[in-house]
């Protein structure tokens, strides 16, 4: 079953990724670690693998890591549009970068007004959704081709140190040859993606299920 078909198993996966970030800002849970847990109370290495039983084991042992469910009343549900995703990922990209510093839904709720005139993305209508997206992509590029370029001279030595399969040459090469020819956010994130895929860095899920990585 699909995400999309199980609104309980989408809550749960958004749930454990907040788990996760809470855990990682606060210094109780890195990167192995939290895979570590997927694969001893899920069964799996990605939240997407899992089904609901899996998944609530999951969250049952971030809580025992430390996580704290919130639940105050000024506390919303996310809202799951497809623009709302997407605007939600851009955030957590943004903070990938180094260019956000704070990736928590609070910090984007701010960004949101600023932008959208709204109070919460519920309330933001079509055009709105548009202009806020718009505008994060525009603010990553100001930063995201150096970043590109930087992991594109990583990617060059991994190549001449032969330490690149035939597929994860195709990969980089195709991506080379875009950026020469395409200008733009989507080519720019797409390389980024790939180039962190070979020089041994992970994508999140949460980012690259909703920006769409091509890898």
């Amino acid at each position: 079953m699909t995400t999309a078909a199980d609104p309980r198993r989408a809550s749960l996966i958004k749930l454990i990724h907040v788990a996760r970030r809470d855990l990682e800002r606060s210094g109780r849970m890195d990167e192995p670690t939290y895979r570590t847990m997927l694969r001893s109370a899920g069964g799996a290495d990605s939240t997407t693998k899992m089904d609901v039983p899996a998944l609530l084991r999951v969250l049952e042992q971030a809580k025992r890591a430390g996580f704290q469910v919130r639940s105050k009343v000024s506390d919303r549900s996310l809202d799951t549009k497809p623009q709302a995703r997407k605007a939600r990922a851009l955030w957590l990209f943004l903070h990938q970068l180094g260019v956000v510093k704070d990736p928590s839904e609070a910090a984007l709720a701010k960004y949101v007004k600023r932008i959208a005139q709204v109070d919460d993305m519920h309330w933001a209508n079509g055009w709105k959704m548009d202009r806020l997206i718009e505008t994060m992509k525009k603010w990553a590029m100001r930063f995201l081709p150096q970043v590109v370029a930087e992991l594109q001279v990583q990617v060059f030595h991994r190549r001449q140190a032969g330490n690149l399969t035939p597929e994860q040459e195709d990969n980089a090469r195709r991506c080379i040859s875009r950026l020469r020819d395409l200008k733009g956010f989507d080519v720019h994130w797409e390389a980024w993606a790939v180039f962190s895929l070979l020089v041994g860095r992970s994508v999140p899920e949460e980012i690259a299920i909703e920006l769409g990585r091509r890898a």
